[in-house]
């Protein structure tokens, strides 16, 4: 069984711990784990790493996403989507337009605060809200920074609008919905969603959880990316294999060298934002080769080597 990242289109319905455990019990493999929770409500991307690829999540995580969905106006719920319990029902502003809502949608572009809704697998002392909300414990958050880079309405169709939106790692479209809601006037809820993308991933490369349970493991593992793919939303370094061999030794690399292929290899690398670096060697006919993920230098500092955070020895 080779380690890599298997892409699914997650079925409404289906909890994600459910996708994870259908593709384990019929690949027969021990290690397995996706890279983001999509409510049961929701459908689409699903990355799903396998074997040792399990270590390399948390940077897959971190890729922005898009998504397309629906809210359905006038209609607010605890969980803040349709799974939920109606809490309140407001009357939908007469002569309400799609270009009304456009602007609403406009003001949230760029870095917002969002807490996590009540409902939720964000964690409090280990314990996911959802376990919390559902016993009647209410947990205060702090509210965190996420970005969202595009937000467009797609559709409008009395009480309901269609939408497109592009943001952050973190970002609670649920919340989103809720407070176009607020900002409107009239509450809203997330009445459905699609995840399209995530990083460089798209659902048009996924595979169903039907096509996992019906084809024999063998054509299944066929379809198994490898980590050097899935990770290439983070900027990359080639080094020497001397280097290559140094880091995987446990003897990291000096930050001189770094910055060296960095300046030869990267274009406008001081103004690159990206919380992680793929280090990289190249083996045969140019295929590169992760060797580690490390964090991304800070120049302004005198740290004399690469953090290391993951150095990739594959089985």
């Amino acid at each position: 069984m080779k380690d890599g990242v298997l892409i699914l289109d997650k079925p409404k319905g289906m909890t994600s711990f459910k996708v994870v455990e259908c593709v384990k019990r019929r690949l027969r493999v021990k290690k397995a784990g996706h890279t983001g929770t999509l409510d049961p409500m929701a459908t689409g991307l699903m990355v799903v790493c396998i074997g040792n690829a399990t270590k390399i999540a948390r940077f897959l995580t971190d890729a922005d996403k898009v998504y397309q969905g629906r809210v359905i106006l006038g209609v607010e719920t605890d969980t803040f989507d349709m799974d939920g319990k109606v809490v309140s029902q407001r009357d939908v502003p007469s002569g309400l337009t799609r270009e009304d809502i456009q602007r609403v949608a406009d003001s949230f572009r760029g870095e917002i605060l969002q807490v996590p809704p009540a409902y939720s697998a964000a964690k409090h002392k280990g314990i996911p809200l959802y376990k919390l909300a559902r016993k009647g414990v209410k947990v205060k958050k702090e509210p965190k920074v996420v970005s969202i880079y595009d937000f467009k309405i797609t559709d409008l169709s009395l009480p309901y609008f269609d939408f497109l939106v592009h943001c952050s790692k973190g970002t609670y479209v649920r919340t989103l919905a809720h407070e176009m809601g607020r900002a409107l006037g009239c509450g809203a809820t997330l009445s459905g969603l699609r995840r399209l993308r995530s990083g460089l991933l798209s659902v048009d490369e996924a595979v169903s959880v039907e096509y996992v349970m019906d084809r024999e493991p063998r054509e299944i593992k066929e379809r198994i990316m490898p980590v050097e793919l899935v990770l290439s939303h983070i900027p990359a370094i080639y080094v020497s294999s001397r280097d290559a061999l140094f880091i995987q030794q446990g003897r990291g690399m000096e930050l001189l060298r770094v910055v060296e292929y960095m300046q030869d290899q990267v274009e406008g690398f001081t103004q690159i934002h990206s919380d992680y670096l793929r280090v990289m060697v190249r083996e045969g006919k140019g295929k590169g080769r992760l060797v580690c993920i490390a964090k991304w230098p800070d120049f302004t500092t005198d740290k004399k080597g690469l953090e290391i955070l993951r150095v990739w020895n594959p089985n």
